[in-house]
C-alpha cells in the first residue's frame, strides 16, 4: 500500500476528514500534513491515536514544535469542543505510557518525516518509507499500519 492509497483508505474510513472547503487554508495545509503522518506512523481516529500524531508531529518530524501551531487553529479548537471528559481523562490516564513510548521510537527512527514536502512518498510503498525513516507503527489497527507488518 503507498501512502496515497493510504490516505484514501483513511478518508473513506472517516468521512468529511477531506473536505477542505470550509477550512482556511493553513487549516487545510495542516491537517493534510496531520493525516499523511496519521497514516505513515499507523494510526487512526481515537484519542490515544491522536496522541500518538501529536508527539510524533513534535518528535518525528521536521516540524519539531512547530507543528503545535495546528492545533490552535479554530478548526481545531471545534473538534476539541466534540470530546467526552471521560474519554479524555482515560487518554490520560494511558498516555503515561503512550506518550514515553512515541517520543522513544521517534528519537530512534533514522530520519524525521518531512512534515511540509512529504508528497515525494505519496507513490512509494508505506513499508519502503517506513523504513527509509525508521519508523515504527503505532500498532496494526489499520490496514495502513498492517500493511507494514
Amino acid at each position: 500500500m503507498t501512502l496515497t492509497q493510504g490516505l484514501a483508505e483513511y478518508f473513506a474510513t472517516n468521512p468529511g476528514l477531506d473536505d477542505v472547503r470550509a477550512m482556511s487554508s493553513e487549516a487545510a495545509a495542516f491537517f493534510r500534513r496531520h493525516d499523511a503522518v496519521h497514516v505513515v506512523y499507523g494510526c487512526d481516529m481515537s484519542l490515544d491515536d491522536e496522541v500518538v500524531v501529536k508527539i510524533a508531529s513534535v518528535f518525528g518530524t521536521t516540524a519539531g514544535v512547530g507543528a503545535l501551531k495546528g492545533y490552535r487553529l479554530h478548526e481545531s479548537m471545534r473538534i476539541y469542543t466534540r470530546l467526552r471528559i471521560v474519554d479524555m481523562l482515560g487518554t490520560a490516564g494511558r498516555s503515561v505510557v503512550v506518550v514515553p513510548r512515541t517520543i522513544a521510537r521517534c528519537l530512534s527512527q533514522r530520519a524525521r518525516w518531512p512534515w511540509a514536502s512529504f508528497e515525494p512518498y505519496l507513490d512509494e510503498p508505506l513499508q519502503r518509507t517506513r523504513a527509509t525513516f525508521g519508523i515504527t507503527v503505532a500498532h496494526c489497527g489499520t490496514s495502513a499500519a498492517r500493511s507494514s507488518v
